[in-house]
This record gives structure tokens, C-alpha cells and sequence, in this order.
């Protein structure tokens, strides 16, 4: 569908939309947060542009500014009418269903072949509703008028983004959309009240949008899947674990599992993504918010933005970025050969003492490179996002992917690298599987500790505070003086209407303003990403491996569905057709898995001279042999097995059918106009001759 002017929409709607004189309560959406020092002057010149109207630059939404009673800072309520998201849903191109099931882009002119169109004001969920502000106020842009922030020495440019630009100055320190107690009620009571049912994955896109989504959908069916290996490794372990025959048997079954469960969800999730309307759905990205540099011209757009030179951005990924990735790996290596030095020392201990703490120490240095690998993923992610920062990239999906690559490469040597060490140089089975059940036990301790007992006891904190604090606002309510009115402070026709914001919105918008940003899903995966990685490399040396991740990822699926519920802000729906960058990672740690196996393979075999006369040549040659067949068997699966699901392609096909007969209806409806056109002006032509004659 192509681009129309909100002008053509209206004119085309006509009698279709509610009134646009109608009086509808105001509702917020949204909230805006200001600096503390921010000047009055800026607050009103950024509300007169919410305000203004479309056709002068302006947003044209609702926006009211009230001083919040805890923090004392400044707040925008913002809002919009029916016909105003009604409008900007349909020039978003935003997907509902028909009253036939299919998803069609929102048409205001068809309002009433969509589903629950009868009542138009609740025909957008809130979510949607959210996305349009955001999509709304990321859409202000500066006019040719405007040169500096008012109140600062700040300099704009024409066509330059406000939104992105006031937070980049730190003018605007938050921006998010308000839950709604009642829905999130429920969809907590059917998500992370009940341990054992299914994810109410449809509910969570509806209330937190398709990415969200698409992580716990990503999450469910891992955990799922965990079920087969977590049986077998469970059996294995207690009945053949020790029978070296059977451990080609378990690695082959871990290996084969691994690629098929990463090509189910492929599957699955072009599933998802059809259902959603997201699938093969192409997303132009605006600039980031903290992107700078000198002035220059979209080539797409033609608008003005900021330039940056790619040699200078190249310059400091390989001089600066790489050498500094680089000392980190070198001092992880070095802690790494700390922590064989003390258990080599601990365990000789044990052997000159054979006592009870002798025997308990030896464990430690165990336990405690656990926690160091913790303790270092942690501060190199908050090195690795100041130096994807310092890179400046343009778009959000390119600075998205140089973080999971600078995340993924730190963390998978910092956790893996001690035990490639075990497995291929010293080649220790024994110590390979105690260093294995160490790391995967005590890492997946530490995560609980993190994600079930520090949100609960924020959340009572929280809830505690906030019992306090309703209590204070009570008390200030109920006194009507003249200083309890001064939340308006003297802003400049701003607050024309101080009652439009209801009290309970007032209220809801002061207790979320204290909770905590989210900071997206980039943690989550990358933890699941350093399991997947425990389950499938040397699995074949620990079997429960994987029974371990199970349990860990049943309370995991819980915790964090309820620090989304109960402790952080609410996060704007993005739309995505699948787990981005994640998958490559993900895929690619089960090539690197089947190489593992083989080789553990090889050298058990080679060990124990289960085959007469192999030396280690023979066991190369065995390990590269076996590695190539595995990969060929899974490339052929790969390539037979497509993507997407074949009953999603028939309804792709269905649908592009459906849209080129509409669209060749709709060309010879407007041909047989022209025609009737035409032959009328003919026949008004030959009538004025025979007047003439």
C-alpha cells in the first residue's frame, strides 16, 4: 500500500470517522520525562509541537504537562483522539484482521470489513494506540524556522528528528507508554501465575508487541524441545554413562537434536511472524537518537542528518575496538590459567591430607572461577555497549548486531575457553565433566539469585514504597489549598485544561515513572545463548547438561515474565519476523558443537583402543571423516526442509492472489471510468458540432 496524505484520508472517510469536534475524555498514552534543570521555554515550544497541526510540521496529539509529586520534575501526559490514531494507523500501513481471519492493512474507507470495527474508540488496543504516539512524536522533525532549542544554546537543523535530538541532550531522561492494570492482571494470572501451561503467546503480543513476544515464543519452544535431550541424558547418565560404546550414541543424538531443534524454530518462527503480520514485512529505520556527525543528505529521504564517515568508524573498530576485545580475551585467559594453577595446588592438597576440608576445598577454585566468569561477562558488557556507542553507527539494527557480535565473542571464549583447554589439551575427561557440571550449576545458581530473588525483593520494596506514598498523595489531595495546585508550574498555555488528566493517570504515571527502564532482550539471550553452548559442546562428557538447563529455563520462562509484569516499565511494541542476529549465533554454535563431539569421539576411541592399531593419525582422520558426513547430512536436511511452513506459503500465495485480482478489479474499474469518461466528452463534442451545423 502506498503512502497517503493525511488530507486524501480524510477526504476519503468522510462520514466514516467519529466527529473530530467530538469531546472525548482524555486518555494518556505516553509519558514524557524532562530533565530536572529543564527550562520552561523548551517545554512549551516541544508541547506547541505535539500540538500543532500535521499540515504545519506538528503532531497534532493531545499533551499536558504536570509536575510529578514524588521526583518534582516535569511530565507531558500525551493522548490523541479517535480519528487522529485512526488517521495514522492507516498511513503506518498497521496490519488487523477481516472479518474473515486475514490480516489487511488498515483501511478507513472499509472500516467495516475489519473485526470489532462497531466501536471505533476501542477498534486499536492500547499497544497500538502507544506505537502510533511513538511513531507520531519519532515523526517531529525540525522546520526551517527553528535553529536552536529555546532555553539552550543547542543547535538544530531542519528536518532533524526532536524526539531523538532532546534525548540525545539529555533534555527528555524518558519516554514510555502506561500498563493497563486490568489487562496486565489477567495476562499475568494465565503467564507467570501458572508453572505449567502453555505461554499465552497471542496475549503477550497483543500487550508487549512482537519482539517481546518472539523471545518468550524463542524461549518456550527451547525449553520444550530440552525435554528429549534432558530425558535421554538422564537415562545415559544412570545407565550407560560410563559404557564408552555409547558415547558416539549420546553425541550423535545431541548433535542431530541440536541442528533439528534450531530448523524447527526457524519454522516456528516464520509461523509466529505470518500470524503477527510481520513476515517478509519490510521496516525503513530512522537514524538512532544518539547518532552524530557532520550535516548531510538522506539519499533515500532527501531530509538533512547527521554524516559519518565509515573509514572513521572502521579506524576505530580495527585500532581501537579490536586491541581493547583483545586484551580482555588475553586477561580472561589469564584467569583462566589462575584457576588450573589453585585447583592443580587444591587438589594436591587433598592427596597429601585426604581430610574432610582438603576434600571440600577442592571444589573451590571451582566455584570461584564460576562467579569470576559472571563477574567479568558482566563488566564487558558495559564496556562492550561504551564501545558500540563510541563506534556511532547510523541505524539501530546495525548497532544491534556489532553488540552481539562483541557479546557473543567475549562471553563464548570467557565460558567455553577453560573447558576447550580440559578437552583437547589436556585431555582429561574426568576433570572436563567436573569443570562442566561446575560452570553450568553454579552460573545457573548466580542467574536465579539475579532474576527470582532480587526483582521479588525490589518488587515488595517497591510495592512498599508505593503503599507510602499513595497514602502521602491521599493526604495532599484532600487539602485543596492553592500550593497543592502548583504541579503545573508557570508554564505559558500549556496547562489550558489541568483536569483532563484523570487522577488515576496522574497517580499510575508518578508510581511507573520510579520503576525500571527495560533494557531490552540482548542479556536474555546471551544467556541463552551461553546454555545452549553448556548443553551441546561437551554435553557427551555430562550428560544431565541438558536435564539441568530444563530446570533452569521453567523458572526462567516465570521470572522473567514477571519482572516484565510487576518490575519494569512498560516497553513499546517493535515488530520483528524472527530473533534477528541471535539465530546466526545460535546455529553457529551447533556447527561448532558438531565438531566437538567428533573430536571427543575420536580421542575416547583412540583412548581406550577400542579400534586395534589406531594411532593418532587414524583418530584425525576419524574426527574430520565423521565431521564431514554430520555436516553434509545436516546441509542436505537443511536445504530439503524449507524455512517457512508449507500451510503458511499456500496462505502467502493465497494472499498475494487475493491483492493482484483486487488490485486488476480496481485497474479495470478505474479503465472503464476513463472509458464512460471519455466517450461522454466524445458525445458532448459531436452534440456541440450538430449545434454549430
Amino acid at each position: 500500500m502506498t503512502q497517503r496524505s493525511s488530507a486524501s484520508v480524510a477526504t476519503e472517510t468522510n462520514g466514516v470517522l467519529p466527529d473530530k469536534n467530538k469531546n472525548e475524555p482524555f486518555k494518556t498514552l505516553c509519558v514524557l520525562e524532562f530533565a530536572p534543570d529543564t527550562t520552561p521555554a523548551t517545554i512549551e515550544w516541544l508541547i506547541a509541537k505535539i500540538h500543532a497541526p500535521r499540515s504545519t510540521g506538528g503532531a497534532e496529539l493531545q499533551a499536558y504537562s504536570m509536575m510529578n509529586r514524588h521526583s518534582q520534575i516535569i511530565t507531558i501526559h500525551i493522548g490523541a483522539s479517535t480519528e487522529r490514531l485512526l488517521e495514522a494507523a492507516e498511513l503506518m500501513e498497521m496490519k488487523k484482521p477481516d472479518v474473515t481471519g486475514i490480516l489487511r492493512e488498515v483501511a478507513l474507507a472499509e472500516l467495516e470489513s475489519f473485526k470489532d470495527s462497531d466501536d471505533l474508540e476501542t477498534f486499536l488496543t492500547t499497544t497500538e494506540k502507544q506505537k502510533v504516539i511513538m511513531h507520531e512524536l519519532e515523526s517531529l522533525q525540525a522546520l526551517e524556522a527553528d535553529n536552536r532549542i529555546p532555553g539552550y544554546d543547542k543547535k538544530i537543523y531542519a528536518g532533524q528528528n526532536l524526539l531523538h535530538k532532546l534525548e540525545n541532550e539529555k533534555i527528555i531522561t524518558r519516554f514510555f507508554p502506561l500498563h493497563e492494570a486490568d489487562k496486565l492482571k489477567c495476562l499475568g494470572d494465565e503467564w507467570y501465575r501458572k508453572l505449567w501451561k502453555m505461554q499465552p503467546l497471542g496475549d503477550i503480543r497483543n500487550y508487549f508487541g512482537e519482539m517481546v513476544a518472539m523471545y518468550f515464543g524463542f524461549l518456550g519452544f527451547y525449553t520444550i524441545a530440552l525435554f528429549l535431550p534432558g530425558c535421554f541424558g538422564l537415562l545415559f547418565y544412570f545407565v550407560s554413562w560410563r559404557n564408552v560404546n555409547a558415547l558416539p550414541i549420546f553425541a550423535t543424538f545431541n548433535v542431530v537434536w541440536a541442528m533439528g531443534f534450531l530448523k524447527a524454530w526457524r519454522r516456528k518462527s516464520a509461523e509466529l511472524a505470518y500470524q503477527w503480520g510481520t513476515l517478509h514485512s519490510v521496516q525503513f529505520e530512522e537514524t538512532r537518537a544518539m547518532y552524530h556527525g557532520e550535516m548531510g543528505i538522506n539519499k533515500i529521504t532527501g531530509a538533512m542528518e547527521p554524516v559519518y564517515p565509515k573509514w572513521k568508524r572502521m579506524v576505530q573498530f580495527y585500532g581501537v575496538t579490536l586491541p581493547v576485545v583483545s586484551v580482555c580475551l588475553a586477561f580472561a585467559f589469564w584467569v583462566m590459567l589462575l584457576y588450573f594453577r589453585l585447583q592443580y595446588m587444591a587438589e594436591m592438597y587433598h592427596r597429601e591430607t585426604q581430610g574432610y576440608l582438603s576434600a571440600v576445598l577442592k571444589y573451590v577454585p571451582s566455584c570461584v572461577y564460576s562467579v569470576a566468569i559472571v563477574v567479568m561477562n558482566n563488566y564487558y558488557r558495559k564496556l562492550a555497549t561504551f564501545l558500540n556507542d563510541w563506534e556511532n553507527h547510523r541505524l539501530q539494527s546495525a548497532y544491534d548486531n556489532h553488540l552481539i557480535v562483541k557479546l557473543v565473542l567475549f562471553d563464548f571464549v570467557n565460558s567455553f575457553m577453560s573447558l576447550f583447554y580440559v578437552a583437547f589439551y589436556m585431555r582429561d575427561m574426568a576433570l572436563l565433566r567436573t569443570t562442566l557440571a561446575t560452570l553450568l550449576v553454579v552460573q545457573q545458581i548466580i542467574g536465579q539469585i539475579q532474576e527470582t530473588v532480587i526483582p521479588f525483593i525490589l518488587f515488595h520494596r517497591r510495592a512498599k514504597n508505593i503503599s507510602k506514598s499513595n497514602n502521602s498523595l491521599v493526604g495532599e489531595d484532600s487539602v485543596p489549598d492553592e500550593a497543592s495546585n502548583q504541579e503545573h508550574v508557570s508554564i505559558e498555555n500549556v496547562d489550558k485544561a489541568p483536569n483532563q488528566v484523570s487522577p488515576e493517570d496522574k497517580t499510575q504515571a508518578e508510581i511507573e515513572s520510579a520503576m525500571d527502564v527495560y533494557q531490552g532482550m540482548s542479556d536474555d539471550y546471551l544467556e541463552m545463548f551461553i546454555q545452549f553452548g553448556y548443553v551441546v559442546l561437551f554435553s557427551s562428557a555430562y550428560p544431565l547438561a541438558a536435564f539441568w538447563a530444563l530446570l533452569n529455563n521453567i523458572t526462567e520462562i516465570r521470572t522473567d515474565s514477571f519482572k516484565l509484569c510487576r518490575v519494569f516499565q512498560r516497553c513499546f511494541a517493535r515488530p520483528t519476523a524472527n530473533i534477528g542476529a541471535w539465530q546466526l549465533a545460535f546455529e553457529l554454535m551447533g556447527v561448532i558443537a558438531v565438531m566437538t563431539n567428533c573430536a571427543l569421539v575420536a580421542m575416547s576411541l583412540h583412548a581406550q583402543k577400542l579400534i586395534p592399531d589406531m594411532d593418532s593419525l587414524d583418530a584425525l582422520l576419524l574426527f574430520v571423516g565423521a565431521e564431514h558426513i554430520v555436516m553434509a547430512v545436516i546441509m542436505a536436511l537443511s536445504f530439503l526442509i524449507p524455512d517457512i511452513p508449507r500451510t503458511v506459503s499456500l496462505e502467502l500465495a493465497k494472499i498475494n492472489y487475493q491483492s493482484k485480482q483486487a488490485w486488476r478489479k480496481e485497474r479495470s474499474l478505474a479503465a472503464k471510468k476513463h472509458l464512460c469518461h471519455r466517450a461522454a466528452s466524445r458525445s458532448a463534442i459531436l452534440e456541440e458540432k450538430m449545434m454549430e451545423e
